[in-house]
Formats: structure tokens, C-alpha cells, sequence
């Protein structure tokens, strides 16, 4: 799908359905509003009660069925159901649903905060009084109608059955040696059009080390692959010797089978993708979603996130290894529009 059309169909459905939420969700909406904030035992009883959470979420679903096991024996009674997308496809989902008045929806978890930038009104307020957990984030959100929940930094995943350690040591040292002619026909890179993460890593990229390094880049003609696991499974195939940028849950399941795959991360800038996470003001369950992104910002959800490689956007627990922040961390260009997403695709020779 067209990063364009679907900007473009997103505003539409967007615009369609602003009245169409105000008119039939507004009263409920009030009423959800006007109810005093729920913690401890009384939001665990009135989640329960619900007994019921439906996640839209762009995570893998090997990430997904870890955090899911875990919420449900945390909160036995609570049964979680979850449809994976890729954002953009989560996001024009929930946007069309809304038009439709038909609302799934308890938490959206994406790999961009766009949808929640461009409608904060779809979402209510997170404020340490409705989540407490919200209080403790290190990296902020760029309004209050999400949370980051964590950062997943962009990196390298590499065949180590044909890229050896001196390889990497003599030809990928920085992000800028991907322009190395060592790599020529040997690279695929995740389809940018999925999610503005993948444009905002390509701009960061090029204002880093510029048109020139651009040029060398697309001179080693990289391969455009549907997804960052897709990317990994073929790597671990030999298609390739290497995805970029690959994050490391796109290759955990395939890691854990035995395939061939290293993960690396060269100087340079730290661009991480950031998960964030919303509550839908037409959440059929607000307490159960309210206490689920609680939870997902607490100690267990910290642990199982570090256990899986991921950075907890929370203070890392302090009784195992746990990846921190990297100092260099850059956060994603979620807000690109889509003049620029166009010449940022064209300069690197990807079809709009």
C-alpha cells in the first residue's frame, strides 16, 4: 500500500468520521470521562469484570504471545485477543471501523505514533492519575493521548555463515559503510512504505551522510522485502547477506530455531523505532485496557521485555541484564508528509 494513499485515505476516513464519533460516541464518551480514576484492587475488579482485551498491535507475534502469557496469569479472569497488522494497516483498520461504528479496539500498540499525532481526540489522556505507571517513562511521548512503551533500536541482522567478523570489522564499521561496494547485491532493505519508521530511519540516514553516500548506496542494489522477519528468514536462507534496518524481534523465532543470524549494530547514529501505545476513547474494555498498558509499563512487562532484547521505556529492572538507552538514541520521524516520504523514496531509487 501507498504510504500517500494511505495518508491520504486516512485524512479522508478521518475527516468522515469526526462528526460520526462526536454525534453517536460523544455521550459515552462524556460518561467514560466523568467516571473517577480506578487503581489498585478497584481497577483490577472492574478490568476483571470486563473480562475481556482486544490488542491491535504491529509487534511480532512471538513478542505478542510472551506479553499476552504473561498479562493473563498476572490477571487470571482476563482473556487477551490480539490482530497484528503492519501500522499503517492498523491504523487505517481503526479508522475505518470508526466510520463504521463498530469499536474493537481496547489498546493500539504500533510501531508509529502518527495516527495518535495526527487525531489525539480518538484517544484519552494518559495521565499518571488514569495509568500511574505512565509517571516513570524516560522517553516522552510528543503529546499526552499515547505512551512510548519501548524502544526497539535499528540494526543490522547479518548471515554469519557468509559475513565473517573480519567482514564486519573491515566493511561495516558505521551505518556509513553500507555504501561499501563490499555489499553490492547483497543487502535487503525492510520495504519502506510499511511504516514511516522505516522513512524516518532512510532521512536520518541521508542527513547524516548525505546525497553522495545515498548514491553509493543505492549503487549496491539493495533489495526492497516485504517485512523486517520476511528480510531475516531470507537472509537465513542465503537470499542475502544481510536486512537493514532490522530490529531484534524480527528475527527471534527463526534465532531460536538455530538459523544463521547475528545481530549488529554500527556507530552512528541510534535511531530506534518506538512503540507506542494508545487507549481509544470507544474502547469496549477501559478498565482492562487501562490496567494492560499499566502493566506493560511495570516491572514484569520490563523483565520480559529485556529477556527478549528490547529496551523497557521504563527503569530497567535491576536483577538481570537488561539493555539500556543508547545515549544516541534518535526517535522517529513519525510526522513525514507525503511530499517528503515521495523525495525521500526517490533519492534512494524505491517507487513511490
Amino acid at each position: 500500500m501507498r504510504m500517500t494513499g494511505w495518508l491520504g485515505k486516512l485524512r479522508f476516513l478521518f475527516a468522515a468520521t469526526t462528526g460520526i464519533m462526536i454525534a453517536s460516541g460523544a455521550l459515552s464518551t462524556l460518561k467514560a470521562q466523568a467516571q473517577p480514576p480506578l487503581d489498585g484492587p478497584a481497577l483490577e475488579a472492574a478490568a476483571k469484570a470486563e473480562g475481556k482485551l482486544t490488542l491491535y498491535t504491529s509487534s511480532v507475534d512471538a513478542e505478542t504471545q510472551e506479553i499476552v502469557r504473561s498479562f493473563e496469569a498476572r490477571y487470571p479472569g482476563i482473556k487477551v485477543e490480539w490482530l497484528r497488522f503492519p501500522s499503517t494497516t492498523l491504523f487505517t483498520r481503526f479508522a475505518g471501523e470508526s466510520e463504521q461504528k463498530t469499536y474493537h479496539a481496547d489498546v493500539l500498540y504500533s510501531g508509529s505514533s502518527q495516527l495518535y499525532q495526527l487525531r489525539p481526540e480518538l484517544f484519552r489522556k494518559l495521565t499518571p492519575e488514569l495509568v500511574p505507571n505512565i509517571a516513570k517513562v524516560i522517553v516522552p511521548a510528543k503529546n499526552p493521548n499515547y505512551v512510548v512503551g519501548e524502544v526497539l533500536p535499528h540494526i543490522v541482522a547479518y548471515n554469519s555463515t557468509t559475513v565473517s567478523a573480519a567482514d564486519i570489522s573491515a566493511h561495516l564499521k558505521s551505518w556509513k559503510d553500507l555504501a561499501d561496494p563490499r555489499w553490492k547485491g547483497r543487502i535487503a532493505m525492510v520495504d519502506p512504505k510499511i511504516s514511516t519508521n522505516m522513512v524516518s530511519w532512510l532521512m536520518l540516514m541521508r542527513q547524516t551522510y548525505g546525497d553522495e553516500w545515498v548514491k553509493g548506496l543505492t549503487a549496491n542494489q539493495f533489495k526492497v522485502v516485504t517485512g523486517g522477519p520476511s528480510g531475516a528468514q531470507q537472509v537465513a536462507a542465503g537470499a542475502f547477506q544481510m536486512v537493514v534496518p532490522s530490529v531484534i524481534n524480527h528475527s527471534t523465532d527463526i534465532r531460536a530455531q538455530g538459523a544463521p543470524i547475528t545481530l549488529y549494530s554500527p556507530e552512528g547514529p541510534t535511531h530506534g523505532l518506538e512503540m507506542a501505545m494508545g487507549l481509544p476513547l470507544t474502547a469496549p474494555h477501559p478498565n482492562a485496557a487501562r490496567l494492560y498498558v499499566n502493566w506493560k509499563l511495570g516491572h514484569d512487562a520490563a523483565v520480559l521485555l529485556c529477556k527478549m532484547g528490547g529496551v523497557p521505556n521504563v527503569p530497567a529492572p535491576t536483577e538481570l541484564p537488561c539493555p539500556t538507552m543508547s545515549p544516541r538514541h534518535v526517535g522517529s520521524n513519525d510526522m513525514i508528509t507525503p511530499e517528503q516520504q515521495k523525495d525521500v523514496l526517490t533519492a534512494y531509487g524505491i517507487k513511490p
